[in-house]
């Protein structure tokens, strides 16, 4: 019975919710990945894995599991699912065209039951029409649309502000006295973290909206040129411990199917 367990750690504000189980495609790369769905907030989680490398294990009450690895599930926007998929029916190089967003969940490669799933969510699906495309009504049962990149952009331009700069990131921007390269920095971090959830097609436009950040990529090559030159201490002297260069830590990965 042990070896069915499975350790989960759950957002409080959702523990003890009914949540659907659905494999979506990753926004990114198009694999299809495990996502929880409450489907009565319409919110969105997904699974994120820690493998423990077997060195850990898990007891409960009268229950003990050998694997110490765990999931988290963790919120994301349901938009960037939303953006790839239309991107994929509706873009082509440069040129777009309007697809019926209904149409989606009859995808090969998808599963229908979980597109479904998530596409029934009204509000949702509402909000990443209005969010993401432009829209035409044909009849009264039809509705096509198409991606508004102005629109999407300034929704991912949003996403990326600095207020936004999580604290876990700060050491990125230590020892930058010029407040604007620090701003620029800030947003070329916040750029790669919102990329992990882009193809690469969005990412290359985002990267543009904000200038390309030619000034921070200078900046760093300055510093790396000047840490080159420091001379450390041979990795042999390190005393072992918690930053003993030694120490593996967990992988962490996103749960595929």
């Amino acid at each position: 019975m042990s070896a069915d367990r499975k350790v989960i750690i759950v957002p409080e504000k959702y523990s003890g919710r009914s949540l659907k189980r659905l494999q979506l495609p990753h926004p990114r790369t198009g694999v299809p990945c495990s996502y929880y769905a409450d489907m009565e907030s319409e919110s969105l989680l997904e699974v994120v894995g820690v493998d423990m490398n077997g060195k850990r294990s898990w007891m409960g009450n009268g229950w003990v599991r050998s694997d110490g690895s765990l999931s988290m599930l963790t919120p994301v926007d349901p938009l960037f699912i939303y953006l790839s998929m239309i991107t994929n029916m509706s873009v082509s190089g440069e040129e777009t065209k309007f697809v019926d967003v209904d149409s989606i969940s009859l995808e090969s490669q998808m599963d229908a039951q979980s597109i479904s799933a998530l596409m029934s969510m009204s509000t949702l699906k509402q909000r990443a029409l209005d969010v993401l495309c432009e829209a035409r009504q044909i009849s009264d049962n039809v509705c096509v649309v198409k991606i508004d990149q102005g629109k999407v952009l300034s929704w991912l331009k949003r996403k990326c502000s600095v207020e936004r700069f999580p604290a876990a990131l700060n050491g990125c921007v230590e020892g930058i006295a010029d407040e604007e390269l620090r701003e620029q920095t800030k947003a070329r971090e916040m750029v790669l973290l919102v990329s992990e959830y882009l193809q690469p097609f969005w990412t290359d436009k985002l990267i543009s909206e904000f200038g390309g950040f030619a000034q921070v990529c200078e900046n760093e090559k300055k510093a790396t040129k000047a840490n080159s030159a420091i001379a450390f201490d041979s990795p042999e002297s390190y005393t072992p411990g918690v930053a003993d260069p030694k120490t593996k830590l967990a992988s962490v990965k996103q749960e595929h199917r």
